[in-house]
C-alpha cells in the first residue's frame, strides 16, 4: 500500500501530538540549558515559568551552570553610570557576549553565583542579575549618614544557600563592616576597628571574605590576613608566609582557594612575583609558581582558573598561563573603564521574594553579534519609576540619546578578541 506525502505528513503530525514528556523530564532538561535560554523559555508556558521559579530548580540549575555554563565578565563602566558586561569564553578566551546593565550607581562588585552588587560610595546599594533581569534594593543602614563612603561585596553561605552582602564603612578613625542577609529589612554590625586594611576590596572565597591587615611598623607590608566566616558572622587572623614577611602581598581567588601574591620590595629590577596557595585546614601556605620578572606596577591579580592568572587595571586584562606561559590581554574599549572582572555563571540566584523586574527598553531589545548572544535591556534605576508623566517609555534618568549612543558603543566593541603576544615560558614572560 502506498502513501503520499500528504498521508505520512498527517500520520506523523498525529504521532507528535501524542508526545508527552514528564514535567520532571521537562524540569530537567531545562536544568542543564543556559541560562539565557532558559529565561526566554520562561514564556513559552505556565509550567516552565513555575518551574524557573522554584528554589529547587535555583540551586539545580546552579551546580550545573558552574559545570557548562561559566565565563569571564568584565565590567566596564560609562557616562551616567550606565555599564557594560562583556563576557569571554574562559577555555577559547573569545567574546561571547556584551549586555547593558542599567543601574544608577557606578561601582559593581565581583560577581557571585551570577550575581552582582551596584553600588554608590554614598551608601545605596541593589543585588543585580544581568540573567534574569531583575533587582533587590538593599535596605538603608543606620550608618549611612555617618559613614564617608561605603563599599558592598557579595558572598554564598553554602550550609544555609543564604546570599550575604558585606559592607565596609568608611568612617571618622575607623571601619566598620556590617552585613545583609539579601531578602531581610536590616543590617547588623559585626566589626568596628581602627586596624588598616591594605585594600578594602573583599576576596571572597567559598564561605569567607579576606582582606590583608597592614602591619603598624609599616606603611605598606602586611603580615596578617583578616578572615570573615559568612555561616557564623566572626572575624579570625591568618597569618603570611614566613618567607614573605618583608614582600608587597596581593591576595586573589582561584579554583575555591585563597591565593597570596608575593612581590619583593627592594627596589631592584630583578625582583620576582611568588604565587602561593593556602591550606586553610592546617594554616599553611605552599609554594605555586615563580613569575619573573613581576607583575607589572599598577596591575593587581584578580583571579586564577585552570592555572591562568588574570591581572589587570582600569584599562587592560592579561592572562597568564603559569604551564606554558603563554601571555594574552584585552585592552577595554575606548571611553570605558573596568571596574570588576571575574567568573560569571548564568544562574537564576537568589531564589528570595522582594525581586523586581526591570523595565525593557525598546531602543535596545537586542544586539547581534556572533555568538548569537542576545544581551537585550538589562536593569533600570533602583527608585526610578519606568512610566510617568512627560516620561519617555524605557529607562527614567538616561536620555533616549544616552542609551542609543550606549548601544552603537557596544555593536562597535563586540568582536573585541583577546591577542597572544608572547610565548616565552613563565621565566621569561614580557608584558609590554
Amino acid at each position: 500500500m502506498e502513501y503520499n506525502n500528504d498521508d505520512l505528513d498527517k500520520q506523523n503530525e498525529g504521532k507528535e501530538s501524542q508526545v508527552y514528556v514528564p514535567q520532571d523530564a521537562q524540569g530537567i532538561v531545562l536544568a542543564f540549558l543556559p541560562g539565557r535560554v532558559v529565561a526566554k523559555f520562561r514564556s513559552v508556558c505556565k509550567f516552565w515559568r513555575d518551574c524557573v521559579e522554584e528554589p529547587s530548580f535555583v540551586d539545580r540549575h546552579l551546580n550545573n551552570a558552574f559545570r557548562f555554563h561559566q565565563s569571564i565578565a568584565c565590567f566596564t563602566s560609562l557616562d551616567r553610570g550606565l555599564v557594560h558586561m562583556y563576557t569571554f569564553d574562559p577555555t577559547t578566551m573569545n567574546f561571547r557576549s556584551v549586555e547593558l546593565v542599567f543601574s544608577n550607581r557606578f561601582h559593581i562588585s565581583v560577581p557571585c553565583n551570577g550575581l552582582v552588587c551596584a553600588y554608590d560610595l554614598k551608601g545605596d546599594a541593589e543585588v543585580l542579575n544581568p540573567i534574569t533581569r531583575k533587582h533587590l534594593r538593599l535596605p538603608v543602614s543606620e550608618l549611612k549618614s555617618r559613614s564617608f563612603c561605603s563599599e558592598y561585596f557579595v558572598g554564598f553561605v553554602h550550609s544555609t544557600k543564604e546570599y550575604k552582602v558585606v559592607s565596609v564603612r568608611h568612617r571618622v578613625r575607623f571601619l566598620t563592616l556590617e552585613i545583609c542577609t539579601v531578602g531581610t529589612l536590616s543590617w547588623r554590625t559585626v566589626r568596628e576597628s581602627a586596624e588598616l586594611l591594605k585594600t578594602t576590596k573583599a576576596v571572597i572565597v567559598n564561605d569567607g571574605m579576606y582582606w590583608l591587615l597592614l602591619d603598624e611598623a609599616s606603611s605598606s607590608l602586611s603580615r596578617e590576613i583578616l578572615m570573615l566566616n559568612l555561616t557564623d558572622e566572626k572575624f579570625s587572623k591568618i597569618a603570611t608566609p614566613d618567607a614573605v614577611k618583608d614582600h608587597v602581598l596581593e591576595l586573589f581567588e582561584g579554583e575555591g582557594k585563597l591565593l597570596l601574591l608575593s612581590t619583593r620590595s627592594d627596589g631592584s629590577n630583578n625582583t620576582v612575583s611568588d604565587i602561593w596557595v593556602a591550606d586553610l585546614t592546617h594554616q599553611d601556605w605552599v609554594h605555586l609558581e615563580t613569575l619573573a620578572p613581576r607583575v607589572p606596577v599598577g596591575m593587581s591579580p584578580i583571579f586564577m582558573r585552570k592555572m591562568k592568572i588574570f591581572i589587570g587595571n582600569q584599562k587592560r586584562l592579561i592572562c597568564v598561563d603559569l604551564l606554558d606561559g603563554t601571555v594574552s590581554y584585552i585592552d577595554m574599549p575606548s571611553g570605558e573603564s573596568l571596574v570588576s572582572c571575574g567568573m560569571f555563571v548564568e544562574s537564576f540566584a537568589p531564589a528570595v521574594t522582594g525581586l523586581m523586574s526591570s523595565a525593557a527598553s525598546p531602543c535596545g531589545s537586542r544586539l547581534t553579534e556572533s555568538s548569537s548572544a542576545d544581551p537585550g535591556p538589562s536593569f533600570r534605576g533602583t527608585g526610578s519609576p519606568s512610566t510617568g508623566p512627560g516620561q519617555p517609555f524605557y529607562l527614567t534618568g538616561w536620555p533616549s540619546a544616552d542609551l542609543e549612543q550606549s548601544f552603537k558603543r557596544a555593536k562597535r566593541t563586540i568582536n573585541m578578541e583577546w591577542k597572544t603576544y608572547s610565548k616565552l615560558g613563565v621565566r621569561g614572560l614580557v608584558y609590554g
